[in-house]
C-alpha cells in the first residue's frame, strides 16, 4: 500500500497540500465540530488541515493517520510549529482494520483519500463507520477529475487530466470519486436521512495563485519524479508530450487571464 499513493510524498507535493487549510477545504465539516470532540483525519499528509482543526477541539484530540511512518513526519513538525500538544500520530490503513476501538471518535476526516484506494469506496467507509461513535460525523470530500479546466487552452495541458486519471485508475482508485460519494455512504450502511453530499470547487486564478500551480505542476513531472515515471509507463503518455506539458505550464503561467478549475464533492454522514 505505501506506494498506492500516485504523486509520493515528494517537496513538490508536500508544498502542494501545505497550502490546504480546514478553513477552505473543510468548510462544510467545521460547524458540526465541537470544542470536546475527538477527530480522526485519515491521510493527513503534512497536517495542515489537521492542525486547523486541532485549533477547534482545545478540549479534544486529533489523531492523524498515515500509510507510513515517514510520511507521518511532516504533519508531526506542522503540529510542532503551531505549539500544538492535542494531536496524536499513528500508522494505519482504512482499507484492512484500523488501530482504534468501536466507537472512539466524534469526528472522522478524509480528504481527497478515498479516490487512491485500490478498493470500493464501501471498504474503507465501512471501517470509519466502525470506529466513529454514535452521533459522529463523517467528512469527506473527492476530487471529480473529469471536470478539471484550463485556461487558457493548451492542448499540452490535457496531460495532467489523463495522466492522474490513468494512474489512478491503474491503482485500482476512482478518479471521479466526488461524484458517487452519497451512493458509497448509502450502500455502507448510513441512513439516507443521516447523509448530505454537497459539492465545491478549487480554482487558481490570482496571480501567485496561478504562478504556484503552473511550477508546481511541473515540478510534478520533472525527471526522474514518480508521477512522471508512472505516466510514462503507464502508457498515459509519451516522454515528448510529458516535456510539452512541462513546458506548456511554464508558459500557462506567464498568460494573463491564467486560470484553473476543478469540482469536488463533499460527503456528510452521520451514525
Amino acid at each position: 500500500m505505501a506506494d498506492k499513493y500516485i504523486h509520493g510524498h515528494s517537496a513538490a507535493v508536500l508544498a502542494a497540500h501545505s497550502r490546504r487549510t480546514a478553513q477552505r477545504d473543510a468548510a462544510y465539516l467545521i460547524p458540526h465540530i465541537k470544542s470536546h470532540f475527538d477527530l480522526l483525519d485519515i491521510g493527513c499528509g503534512p497536517g495542515t488541515i489537521s492542525a486547523d482543526l486541532a485549533a477547534l477541539v482545545p478540549q479534544g484530540r486529533v489523531t492523524c493517520v498515515e500509510i507510513t511512518e515517514s510520511a507521518l513526519n511532516a504533519a508531526r513538525s506542522t503540529f510542532t510549529s503551531r505549539s500544538l500538544g492535542n494531536g496524536d500520530f499513528v500508522v494505519g490503513d482504512v482499507t484492512s482494520r484500523l488501530p482504534f476501538e468501536d466507537d472512539s471518535f466524534d469526528v472522522v476526516h478524509l480528504h481527497m483519500v478515498i479516490m487512491h484506494l485500490p478498493c470500493d469506496a464501501t471498504v474503507a467507509l465501512k471501517e470509519v463507520r466502525r470506529v466513529l461513535k454514535p452521533g459522529g460525523v463523517v467528512g469527506c470530500k473527492e476530487m471529480i477529475m473529469s471536470t478539471t479546466r484550463w485556461f487558457q487552452v493548451d492542448k499540452r495541458l490535457d496531460v495532467w487530466e489523463k495522466a492522474i486519471t490513468g494512474t489512478i485508475l491503474e491503482t485500482g482508485g476512482s478518479p471521479d470519486m466526488g461524484m458517487s460519494l452519497k451512493s458509497a455512504a448509502l450502500e455502507t450502511g448510513f441512513e439516507q436521512h443521516k447523509v448530505k453530499s454537497t459539492a465545491s470547487s478549487w480554482c487558481f486564478s490570482d496571480e501567485e495563485a496561478v504562478q504556484f500551480f503552473g511550477d508546481n505542476c511541473a515540478e510534478r513531472f520533472r525527471e526522474g519524479s514518480q508521477l512522471r515515471e508512472r505516466t510514462i509507463g503507464g502508457g498515459h503518455a509519451t516522454p515528448e508530450e510529458v516535456d510539452d506539458f512541462v513546458k506548456a505550464c511554464h508558459q500557462w503561467k506567464e498568460k494573463k487571464g491564467s486560470w484553473f478549475g476543478v469540482m469536488n464533492g463533499e460527503l456528510l454522514a452521520w451514525k
